[in-house]
């Protein structure tokens, strides 16, 4: 594969990565667990760019992931949104971009990265226990015919 580069999104990203977003979260509805995100608009990506901080990956200047973090209090971190193009799943850029993640969260002085993710989806939450996230609560959704579970890791 290329090299994969992982930068700051910016405005000009916006379009671009809501087609990310779009392909990326289609597998989640074909498997029973809709999200916002498979409808996201690029006035609404841009929207989280300036509100808060995405990263892109990039291999050959060809958007292909992305992922938001928010400060949610002092300590903690909150992961979301974490999606990569369906032509370019399995190639390690999930990975890269939760390692970014990670590290900046660690940069920025915080101990707790926080998630949330279907409780009964059939890979994504064992995937965060493989890198070292543990299940906390339940995260009921009035609006999903699905609940979801807060995953946790400690990154200090």
């Amino acid at each position: 594969m290329s090299e994969v580069e992982l930068r700051r999104a910016t405005s000009a990203d916006a379009e671009e990565l809501a087609r990310v977003y779009r392909s990326a979260y289609r597998e989640n509805r074909q498997l029973g667990f809709p999200a916002k995100a498979e409808s996201v608009t690029p006035h609404t990506v841009a929207e989280w760019i300036r509100d808060s901080r995405v990263y892109v990956t990039t291999v050959e200047n060809e958007l292909v992931g992305g992922v938001r973090l928010e400060v949610t209090d002092p300590d903690r971190v909150k992961l979301s949104h974490l999606g990569v193009h369906e032509n370019w799943k399995g190639e390690g850029i999930g990975s890269r971009l939760l390692d970014h993640a990670e590290e900046v969260t660690r940069e920025w002085g915080h101990t707790t990265v926080w998630l949330t993710t279907p409780e009964d989806h059939p890979y994504l939450p064992e995937l965060y226990r493989r890198r070292g996230y543990e299940k906390t609560r339940p995260y009921p959704l009035e609006y999903r015919d699905y609940d979801e579970i807060v995953m946790e890791k400690q990154v200090q």
